[in-house]
């Protein structure tokens, strides 16, 4: 792997994009940014942990990318997609970051199955405020292929990641280890986002700290009806240990997006949750609830905004 493209600069790609920049030559990853981007990118540049950070941004390919990293939203997804065709050659791999369950399948329709391999990234705690990104850990990725299998590919990234110094795991089972972060998008982000919890708050206040429980418990009935059957409620002890370790004033993706007045990925993840259990008959009252809170938040800071930019408020 001697080329990257990177689409997506927010909390996450930003990280491994510097990473990667640091460890490869800078001229050797590509960031892949529309011309409006690219201007204001490189007129306030970007800062990581204060420090000042600039990249190869690209509106067109210098040259094709053995791998590309998918670090977008996933309202940012078929956008993404569209950037990066011209970046893509015949052996190119795609390494998606988005959280969820459906990445993965979306860039598989687009680019074949054959391209794609399986990840996220978790334990990272980066928050992003304008064009300042701080955070405490740089996070472990999880990647594998769709049949787990250890293929020369996975050895090259592993490789680079080794090279880059990012930490990361291949894991026996990639759709066991994906379907236990969907367990945690689903209950703590979306549960930060309604009630303004910090990653320490969910850690350490009982009752939100038993909601997200409850709420985990859920998804680990839907999992087990969806043939993950390994996924059970050591998951849940596992994920706990993860928030206490986090930045106490630390804050989920969700709640930043809240804050910010951004779209959330509720529709990728309570709402996803929700639709998948009606199919396969399991009972997910918290996470119906919990969605439709979510959707409600939304709607109104939506309209709060819109009437700000008419003058009506």
């Amino acid at each position: 792997m001697e080329s990257v493209a990177i689409v997506g600069l927010g909390a996450v790609g930003s990280i491994y994009a510097y990473l990667l920049s640091e460890a490869i030559g800078y001229d050797n990853v590509q960031i892949v940014v529309d011309k409006k981007r690219k201007e204001r990118y490189e007129k306030s540049h970007l800062y990581l942990n204060k420090k000042e950070v600039d990249f190869n941004y690209v509106t067109e390919p210098t040259q094709k990318a053995d791998l590309i990293i998918v670090a977008t939203k996933n309202n940012q997804l078929e956008d993404a997609i569209k950037a990066v065709k011209p970046f893509v050659k015949e052996d190119s791999t795609f390494l998606s970051l988005l959280n969820g369950i459906d990445s993965e399948v979306v860039l598989a329709s687009h680019f074949s199955k054959e391209r794609v391999i399986y990840a996220f990234t978790t334990a990272l705690d980066s928050t992003r405020n304008e064009n300042q990104i701080f955070f405490s850990t740089t996070g472990i990725v999880y990647f594998g292929e769709y049949d787990n299998s250890i293929t020369p590919r996975i050895n090259k990234i592993e490789d680079l990641f080794k090279k880059a110094k990012i930490n990361y795991v291949v894991p026996p089972n990639i759709h066991l280890e994906m379907w236990a972060k969907f367990m945690v998008n689903v209950s703590i982000n979306t549960i930060s986002a309604i009630t303004g919890a910090t990653y320490g708050e969910c850690a350490k206040n009982k009752v939100i700290r038993n909601l997200i429980i409850e709420t985990q418990k859920e998804v680990v009935a839907l999992a087990q009806k969806n043939n993950i059957k390994e996924l059970d409620y050591s998951y849940i002890e596992k994920y706990q240990k993860v928030f206490a370790s986090l930045q106490h004033d630390g804050k989920t993706s969700m709640l930043q997006d809240i804050e910010s007045n951004r779209p959330t990925e509720n529709r990728w993840f309570c709402i996803r949750a929700s639709e998948l259990a009606k199919e396969l008959g399991v009972p997910t009252p918290l996470i119906d609830a919990l969605g439709r809170l979510l959707d409600v938040i939304e709607d109104k800071k939506a309209a709060q905004s819109f009437g700000k930019a008419d003058g009506n408020i």
